[in-house]
């Protein structure tokens, strides 16, 4: 039933795909088969990126009716990775620029409605579904002649004011966003002794350190429908112009160092030209040139009067002062003081690419806590062109994972090599090799318009070439109506749901039906967790509102690393009503 309801949610989707600007091909039934289609029939890159976009935001759709959200998030990710790929090509000609543009405004719709739970991964209300309500409930406030109060103003710092409409904004802080702002606040605590010197490093005043709790909450896997993302919402030209690199492995937007340096210098930029923080900051927000043109038409260089700046920089820097007042002093608006959780960690330096999973399998980590620590990390390994990969773990168990990285053999490449033969495209190639085109594009630097010859040796991007060891005793599990694979790799204790994937070549086809047989190798580890075989009990613990995952594991006296292997868990995040599962001795 499951499997018929997807396949008419994607009929459904493609009858319907004029009016959302989608125009997928329909396919012809007389075509020539994949092995006899010449590369001068080959489409170019823009049309391959476009249509594995489509195809991704298709099962993202799909994913979301049957409320997957591991699916989901997997779809999107794959979908705005291509999307990110067109973005870079600069020889778009008109019709194919309209085709994207209206690709892109129907998934920012979506971003921002359908898909706003997936920003992040809380679990909770995205930035910018915050941003969207919030312009509802102050644009109520009268603006004209709101009366600015500076409530401080020492040298060296940013002065404080108050007004009518920043006094509505901390109303719907402590209000309706009472949760989030608590999340934000505790964010900060875990951020702040590593932001606070580079930011005074580069002579900013220090609350600017709060800017990134209005862009992001301070999540670093925040990703924006403009396509800004990380910590400081920058988006990839922005990033490129100082020095955050993204590619196909990694995204130092996404970085919590890297990209706070990248802020402070762009800060100091502006800052620099207008000669004022107000002005700098709007134009942080929209763009130097919105600034100027504002500046010219008011004939003011008063931030507070320039009533011709786009909507969002005006609630921009209100916002800004809002979560400013509130943080100095939390207790008197209702919130408590972040809680003292620094950021720390271990560095370990690798002079070659290495599967996350590798160090896992051999370590006390999980490969999900490894990429927790490195949220620049797009793909399963570390890049290979990179001579000396910084590394980031836990605190103490740097001298663990020296040991361990010492003592493995030099590893399986991430990826193989494909020469190239007369009638293949990329389409076919990705598929022979369970991969995507802009995998392939990205690896290889392909930019030529009609792309690959017979011949050419491309590498291959391959995740599950050297990600799972297909080793040890297999076990068979069906699938049962209404399990997801999520759900599956859950009732197996250490089982990822990346392994599941990898171990059934589910990379290409990611939806399963009742009745389907699906292949574990446990090698050693334990049967299902409903009934495990070492005498441990299962418990079940309903999260209740404020509590957090050490709370639960320190109430259960057991490890946190431990809760969070048994529930799939690598995010900070947790949400009320949620099912965690407790295993105890005897």
């Amino acid at each position: 039933m499951k499997k018929y309801l997807a396949t008419l949610a994607l009929v459904s989707l493609v009858l319907s795909s004029n009016v959302f600007g989608l125009n997928l091909k329909k396919e012809n039934t007389n075509q020539k088969s994949e092995d006899s289609v010449m590369l001068d029939d080959s489409p170019g890159i823009f049309d391959l990126l476009l249509t594995e976009a489509k195809r991704y935001y298709v099962e993202a759709l799909v994913a979301d009716y049957h409320k997957d959200t591991a699916e989901v998030k997997f779809a999107l990710d794959k979908t705005l990775d291509n999307i990110s790929e067109i973005s870079e090509i600069d020889t778009l000609s008109i019709l194919q620029q309209d085709d994207y543009d209206r690709f892109c405004d129907k998934l920012n719709h979506d971003f921002r409605t359908k898909f706003a739970y997936i920003n992040g991964d809380s679990g909770t209300y995205s930035i910018a579904s915050i941003n969207n309500d919030l312009k509802t409930f102050i644009d109520t406030v009268q603006v004209g002649r709101d009366q600015l109060v500076v409530v401080e103003d020492k040298p060296g710092h940013l002065p404080i004011v108050r007004s009518a409409k920043i006094d509505k904004i901390i109303n719907y802080f402590q209000g309706r966003l009472h949760n989030n702002f608590q999340e934000w606040l505790d964010n900060s605590g875990h951020y702040r002794n590593l932001m606070m010197p580079i930011i005074k490093k580069h002579g900013l005043p220090e609350e600017i350190f709060y800017l990134a709790m209005i862009e992001s909450g301070f999540k670093p896997t925040a990703y924006s429908y403009a396509h800004a993302a990380g910590t400081w919402q920058f988006i990839a030209s922005t990033g490129a112009m100082y020095g955050l690199d993204r590619n196909w492995w990694v995204d130092e937007r996404r970085d919590p160092i890297k990209s706070t340096i990248a802020a402070a210098r762009h800060l100091k930029d502006l800052h620099d030209y207008f000669n004022d923080w107000f002005l700098a900051m709007a134009s942080y927000n929209c763009g130097k040139l919105n600034v100027l043109r504002a500046i010219r038409r008011e004939r003011t260089r008063d931030f507070w009067q320039l009533k011709t700046l786009p909507r969002q920089t005006r609630n921009y820097i209100p916002k800004m002062m809002a979560a400013i007042i509130i943080a100095k002093n939390p207790e008197e608006y209702g919130f408590r003081r972040p809680e003292n959780d620094p950021w720390e960690f271990d560095t370990v330096e690798l002079d070659r690419s290495i599967n996350l999973e590798t160090i896992a399998r051999r370590s006390s980590l999980s490969s999900g806590e490894i990429k927790e620590y490195n949220p620049e990390l797009r793909r399963w390994a570390t890049p290979p062109d990179v001579d000396n990969y910084v590394l980031r773990v836990p605190p103490g168990k740097g001298e663990e994972v020296r040991g361990v990285v010492k003592k493995l053999p030099e590893e399986k490449r991430s990826f193989v090599f494909h020469s190239v033969r007369r009638g293949e495209n990329l389409s076919y190639i990705a598929r022979k090799y369970n991969t995507s085109i802009s995998a392939i594009l990205a690896v290889n630097n392909i930019r030529n318009s009609y792309l690959i010859h017979p011949g050419d040796r491309l590498k291959i991007p391959q995740e599950n070439y050297s990600y799972t060891s297909q080793t040890g005793k297999i076990t068979i599990h069906r699938v049962r109506k209404g399990e997801t694979l999520y759900d599956i790799a859950r009732k197996y204790s250490g089982v990822s749901l990346r392994e599941l994937r990898s171990w059934n070549n589910l990379y290409g086809t990611r939806f399963i039906y009742p009745g389907q047989k699906l292949k574990l190798y446990l090698n050693g580890k334990s049967a299902t967790a409903s009934s495990s075989t070492d005498g441990r009990k299962k418990l079940v613990h309903i999260v209740q509102k404020g509590e957090t995952l050490s709370e639960i594991a320190e109430s259960y006296h057991v490890g946190l690393s431990k809760v969070r292997r048994w529930n799939n868990i690598y995010g900070r995040y947790i949400r009320p009503g949620q099912k965690i599962l407790i295993y105890k001795e005897g």
